[in-house]
């Protein structure tokens, strides 16, 4: 487990991969981290205890123990501690089937496949 100080507590991170990362935070009361967004990553928080703000541009949703937030890729959010707090952060990729793109290459290559 590789554990990374900042200036809101500490995280380890318990797993990553190429399509999510799951990470432990410690918060720190009266922290918080830096206003941002991401590109593609969507950011789930569960709050384990304590006492967690998620503000987003639309905003402020108050968590405690048991409660989660998901953040959408593009949306401008950051945490906000308001009690000595431990919390799961996930991010990851959603999967989308629509996420293709394809060039007719004409009736040569349309209808069936043939034998070979």
């Amino acid at each position: 487990m590789e554990r990374t100080a900042k200036i809101w507590g500490d995280r380890w991170l318990l797993r990553q991969d190429s399509t999510h990362a799951v990470s432990y935070l410690r918060l720190k009361k009266g922290t918080r981290c830096s206003w941002h967004f991401h590109t593609s990553k969507w950011n789930l928080f569960v709050v384990l205890r304590g006492k967690v703000g998620i503000k987003t541009e639309y905003g402020e949703t108050i968590l405690t123990e048991g409660q989660e937030f998901t953040v959408a890729p593009m949306l401008w959010h950051e945490f906000r501690v308001y009690e000595n707090s431990d919390m799961i952060e996930e991010m990851f990729v959603q999967y989308d089937e629509s996420d293709i793109e394809r060039k007719d290459l004409g009736s040569k290559y349309s209808g069936s496949i043939p034998n070979s």
